[in-house]
């Protein structure tokens, strides 16, 4: 790489010093690591002559200030082609790691510690060969973030007639805030260039398939995810009289023993499949002790898809909720015929989803609802709540119209919502995108013997999720009836993301347990391959 943060010298000092912001998403360190990406990018010649080519993008009402950041070179000005490089420079919290956590984010001395760690035999080898480092973020994602600027400086250098923004943002690994922003920016600086094909890189590492798996890929989409709430409305009685009632957390103790790891969500297309699906939270809503059974209980549930629409994941979740219901009501039969009760017969819940729920409850109660909702939604700002609590509480608002109907359960999405993504076979762009993936491929293997195979889907979550919208066509008027915090503090650009339409795929480094108090990037790859893999598909889609 010719050009500033080019060299491998470069590249890691650069990595150091962006590792060694502690950008923990949730807090201020976001926005210093926003304020360090400037002053990086201000060294550069080109962007201190011209300082407006940095720009900021806000989080709108964010109470840290954070902001994306975009670095913008216009080589060629004419052209109606522009190229996206992706980042986050947020990272995961440090709760994992001990009594290590004060040196996590320096990645030479975290590495020496990890070192003299009780430590798997492949993970020690790995750190003691000198051809890893360790530490928050430096796998995900920082080390990509640098590549890219590596690419960016060497353009630059080259003064290459090419136009590409470097795009940096926060809060990927909670609800994508900062890319929700960047959407809206990113669609009107299209519109505002006339610009035709946009074209993303995103630089996420290359995540493990199965354990062991040593694979560098380059992926061609992003899986989508979605997290539904199952809520459970008992019917509460004394703990002496359980008979009397049905316990929620009885309720939901079924659903969750349904849903963990249910084969009927796992999706297999072109080879590739899905994660199962896995409860993320369980609880019920008592605050205090007594001896009244819980009214009300909920689990979340991570669902991770490729093709599944919004509509397909609730239908099969109420699916799964009546399965419970039917067991719930023949165990209580039975519980009643032991004790020989005849004077009230053993309840079956009843499954909603909540547009169906709420639908019914406009209809009974009209504007009533509408101002328990408000109620409840200044409640969960001022008590510092985010969008999942604000669900829960309209859910449970809800519920309490419809006392007269319990046992019940409500089924609704929760956010954050990432559509899954992928290049098409409609779209001549992205079907050049394809050749020009799979050429990049045969290169690597010749110019560097590096085996790397092409994937569909990256699994482990991007930000690439809303560089377009694709799929369903009644998505967004699903996501409106079914999620209850859409357009009350969580938001998805739906009309800047049809605008932007970017095409997308993703070369990154390697490195292995992201997210783990282990996580490591292997340097080599990161170095003398990483870079030079994003210019070439850059200029080799320049010459075409």
């Amino acid at each position: 790489m010719q050009g500033q943060w080019g060299t491998k010298t470069e590249m890691m000092q650069l990595l150091k010093r962006l590792v060694s912001i502690d950008s923990i998403v949730g807090t201020d360190g976001e926005k210093r690591m926003g304020e360090e990406l400037v002053h990086v990018l201000k060294e550069h010649e080109y962007f201190r002559q011209q300082p407006e080519k940095i720009t900021r993008i806000p989080i709108p009402d964010d109470s840290l200030g954070r902001f994306s950041v975009a670095a913008i070179y216009q080589g060629d000005k004419k052209s109606k082609q522009a190229f996206v490089l992706l980042s986050h420079f947020d990272v995961v919290g440090v709760e994992d790691t001990g009594r290590n956590r004060p040196f996590i984010f320096d990645i030479e001395k975290y590495t020496e510690v990890l070192k003299k760690e009780e430590l798997p035999d492949q993970v020690k080898k790995e750190l003691e060969s000198g051809d890893w480092l360790a530490g928050r973020g430096v796998m995900d994602m920082k080390a990509g973030l640098v590549a890219q600027l590596a690419v960016l400086g060497d353009a630059l250098e080259r003064q290459l007639p090419v136009n590409i923004i470097v795009l940096s943002v926060p809060d990927e690994e909670r609800n994508s805030e900062g890319m929700l922003s960047a959407v809206n920016w990113l669609a009107d600086w299209k519109d505002h260039h006339h610009i035709e094909d946009m074209i993303g890189v995103c630089s996420e590492p290359s995540f493990s398939s199965y354990p062991g798996d040593e694979t560098n890929y380059i992926y061609t989409g992003s899986a989508g995810k979605m997290l539904p709430f199952v809520c459970a409305v008992g019917l509460e009685t004394h703990v002496g009289e359980p008979l009397a009632g049905v316990n929620a957390s009885w309720m939901i103790a079924e659903v969750v023993s349904e849903l963990e790891l249910a084969a009927e969500f796992q999706e297999n297309v072109d080879g590739e499949q899905s994660p199962l699906p896995t409860i993320l939270r369980l609880a019920d809503l008592k605050k205090e002790y007594d001896v009244q059974t819980p009214l009300f209980a909920y689990a979340s549930l991570n669902v991770l898809v490729i093709k599944q629409t919004a509509e397909d994941v609730i239908l099969k979740i109420k699916k799964a909720a009546n399965s419970c219901a039917e067991r719930i009501h023949k165990q209580l039969e039975q519980r009643y015929a032991a004790v020989e009760m005849t004077s009230r017969k053993p309840a079956k819940p009843t499954v909603y989803s909540y547009g169906e729920l709420l639908e019914e409850g406009k209809r009974r109660f009209g504007r009533e609802i509408d101002e328990a909702f408000k109620e409840v939604a200044v409640s969960v700002k001022q008590a510092g709540g985010d969008s999942r609590d604000l669900t829960i509480a309209m859910a449970q608002v809800l519920a309490t119209f419809f006392k007269d109907q319990a046992p019940f359960y409500i089924v609704l999405l929760a956010p954050p919502f990432y559509p899954s993504v992928q290049l098409n076979n409609f779209s001549q762009l992205d079907q050049r995108l394809k050749k020009e993936v799979r050429e990049l491929i045969q290169w690597a293997k010749m110019e560097y013997t590096e085996t790397i195979v092409e994937k569909a889907y990256f699994s482990g979550l991007s930000d690439v999720s809303y560089s377009r919208l694709s799929g369903s066509k009644t998505l967004e008027a699903t996501l409106t009836k079914e999620m209850p915090a859409l357009g009350k503090g969580y938001h998805l650009p739906f009309d800047a993301m049809k605008r932007l339409n970017m095409s997308t795929v993703n070369i990154g480094p390697f490195g292995k347990d992201a997210h783990k108090w282990t996580e490591r990037l292997y340097t080599p790859y990161f170095t003398n391959i990483t870079p030079f893999l994003i210019s070439r598909f850059i200029e080799n889609m320049l010459k075409k």
